[in-house]
């Protein structure tokens, strides 16, 4: 338990402060209109769909470094580093910079208005150019992570987003000596904060006091066949990701059929629960990394229980709270959007939603277990079957299809998510992630 806490705490802390400023960046677009938070709903569900290579490159690269710093073979750790960043900018730039002309389409396949697509233009445009750092930005925490440094990750994840948090209403509103720029300015004080994490990363991670020092810049050229390793290890987290992403689109869509302001309650309510998930998140990739440890050292039992371990803690926190959301419900939607018609139906919305925090948190736990044994083709086949034939289903056919109100299509949200849940669970208990070879 020691473990698994010293490395999954600060992870779980981290990331639950970057999600912080994602509901910050909520917040402050919320006092100018439901039209700004609809917007950044439907842009970010893009640009999760562009960054499906993050998710083939980040678990590949997690087990192979972990695998590496548990072997002893430093060397051969900060090589597996050095190409993690190289493939990540690269493939981040490749896959945002030439899709930029395409987002008015996007937008309008999406169902938004032409008010929400007019600003979801303006707030992709930068999340788009600035893609590559922001997966680039994911790598910094994946390596300090997996050489056993989660606090630095940590303090990372603290200066950035406090950064953001003050610099979001001072762009936004025009605060100060700053002109007005609005959802622009949301999306350029992000873009400002990516840039500093990767800053910090490379500093960190070249410093003397690093367990593996990197040297950035001496003459070793990256190895292509590492390279080639990692994504064949992720491919399938990125099939998974792709598969889920084009599914999140479908949602959208549906969601979208309900209008603008039910696409902007369901976008801040997402981002209410995200909190816990990547809470979630920041735990299992912690302890991802110890159990690409332990296996890299052939300690498979050490790995099981650090594994059982992290899940059943995930399980209680999710409880813990889903509770506090269920309760809380009407103070935090009013808190984004006080307009009686819109308050209503969002603590309907987030309420039904809440029910399915700790299965999503059991589903993402087990999943991130496979990804640091480096096994990403069961996960894969679970998140296409979950995706494609469960939720958009269940969504559809309690939604449009009956002609259900919109909490109806949350309800459908729900019930696929608690299967979700119960199945990942039967995945992790057959084990045979602890047999896997990297």
């Amino acid at each position: 338990m020691k473990n698994v806490l010293s490395m999954g705490l600060p992870s779980m802390t981290g990331f639950m402060v970057m999600t912080v400023y994602e509901l910050v960046d909520m917040f402050w677009l919320a006092r100018i209109s439901p039209a700004p938070v609809a917007a950044v709903t439907m842009c970010t569900t893009f640009v999760w769909l562009l960054s499906f290579t993050n998710m083939i490159i980040g678990p590949g690269s997690l087990a192979v470094i972990s695998r590496r710093f548990g072997e002893g073979d430093l060397r051969r750790t900060e090589r597996s580093i050095k190409n993690t960043f190289i493939l990540k900018f690269t493939f981040g730039s490749l896959f945002g910079w030439p899709v930029i002309p395409a987002l008015p389409w996007v937008l309008n396949f999406l169902g938004a208005s032409p008010e929400v697509q007019r600003l979801g233009v303006t707030y992709g445009t930068v999340q788009l150019l600035m893609l590559g750092v922001t997966m680039a930005g994911y790598s910094v925490y994946t390596a300090l992570r997996s050489i056993g440094r989660p606090a630095a990750a940590l303090w990372i994840q603290v200066v950035t987003t406090v950064l953001n948090c003050l610099l979001d209403p001072l762009f936004i509103f025009g605060w100060g000596p700053f002109p007005a720029m609005g959802i622009f300015g949301a999306a350029l004080a992000t873009a400002i904060c990516h840039v500093l994490v990767v800053v910090m990363g490379f500093a960190a991670l070249a410093h003397r006091s690093s367990p593996v020092r990197v040297r950035w810049f001496d003459r070793a050229l990256p190895v292509a066949s590492e390279m080639v390793q990692m994504m064949r290890i992720g491919l399938p987290a990125g099939i998974n990701q792709l598969a889920y992403s084009f599914a999140t689109q479908m949602v959208i869509k549906i969601v979208a059929s309900y209008g603008m302001a039910t696409v902007a309650l369901y976008g801040m309510s997402v981002k209410v629960l995200h909190f816990g998930w990547m809470a979630i998140v920041g735990l299992g990739l912690g302890t991802g990394a110890l159990v690409g440890q332990y296996l890299g050292s052939k300690e498979l039992h050490k790995a099981w229980l650090a594994s059982v371990l992290s899940i059943r803690l995930a399980v209680w926190l999710t409880l813990g709270y889903a509770a506090a959301i269920l309760l809380g419900a009407p103070l935090i939607v009013r808190g984004f959007f006080p307009e009686p018609e819109m308050a209503e139906l969002g603590i309907t919305i987030l309420r039904i939603m809440a029910i399915s925090v700790p299965f999503v948190g059991l589903h993402i736990g087990a999943e991130i277990v496979f990804e640091g044994a480096g096994q990403n083709i069961p996960p894969m086949l679970l998140g296409i079957i979950h995706s494609w034939l469960v939720v958009i289903p269940t969504m559809y056919l309690l939604g449009p299809l009956l002609g259900g109100a919109a909490h109806m299509v949350m309800l459908g949200w729900t019930l696929a998510h608690i299967v979700g849940g119960a199945a990942a669970l039967w995945l992790f208990r057959r084990g045979t992630w602890l047999l896997h070879e990297v």
